[in-house]
């Protein structure tokens, strides 16, 4: 697979990492398709923006934990704060000052948790970002999404693909290269692991937030 270009985000995460239709199901109810946008309208420029300032919080958490866990020099002693499935999910409490995000989550084609696993929304979004590298193209920088949802005010995501740099290849490369105190502990955290065998700047997957409907303008 063609290596992801870097975005800002790629950039800040540091060691980390058309319009479509697919019908969703939600607690075995189907609810209105998912669409990835273009952002043209205010209201849509203003979520992307929003969902993007977020994002780019979000990845900078990360690489200060993970940075500050990678310390001691043992990844299996850092394994504990390194993995990405504990992302906050309480609404209005998320980002400090961004109330609208009220959902973040970060979720692959290959997860290594299954708490990572990505619903019919987000698998939308990242087969619309496979297929593009898969064409030869590069990553979108971000996507956009808007969920249709009845009675109620539409559900805004916004997505920023993430890529594997030569430090995340510690655990998410090639398993051979792993000490085996390392790999048995992978293997007792995600008997399901799929997020092994990367190179250097590939596409990893996304960080994804969820941005609340804002007033018309």
């Amino acid at each position: 697979m063609k290596s992801i270009v870097s975005r800002p985000v790629l950039h800040t995460a540091g060691i980390l990492l058309l319009g479509a239709a697919l019908a969703l199901s939600a607690r075995g109810q189907e609810i209105a398709p998912a669409v990835i946008v273009t952002p043209a309208t205010p209201q849509q420029l203003e979520v992307q923006r929003i969902g993007e300032t977020a994002i780019d919080r979000v990845a900078v958490s990360m690489v200060n934990e993970v940075r500050s866990a990678l310390r001691g020099g043992d990844p299996t002693d850092a394994l504990d704060f390194c993995h990405l499935k504990a992302l906050p999910t309480t609404p209005g409490a998320i980002i400090s000052g961004m109330p609208r995000i009220i959902a973040v989550k970060f979720t692959s084609l290959r997860i290594r948790s299954k708490e990572n696993l990505p619903d019919a929304a987000d698998k939308l979004a990242l087969d619309h970002i496979d297929q593009a590298l898969k064409s030869g193209g590069d990553a979108p920088g971000v996507v956009v999404q808007r969920i249709d949802l009845p009675d109620s005010q539409p559900e805004w995501r916004v997505y920023k693909p993430i890529a594997v740099t030569t430090s995340c290849l510690t655990c998410h490369g090639d398993p051979d290269d792993q000490s085996p105190r390392l790999r048995n502990k992978l293997k007792a955290m995600y008997p399901d692991d799929l997020s092994t065998g990367y190179k250097a700047h590939e596409w990893r997957g996304v960080i994804r937030v969820t941005v609340a409907d804002g007033p018309k303008p």
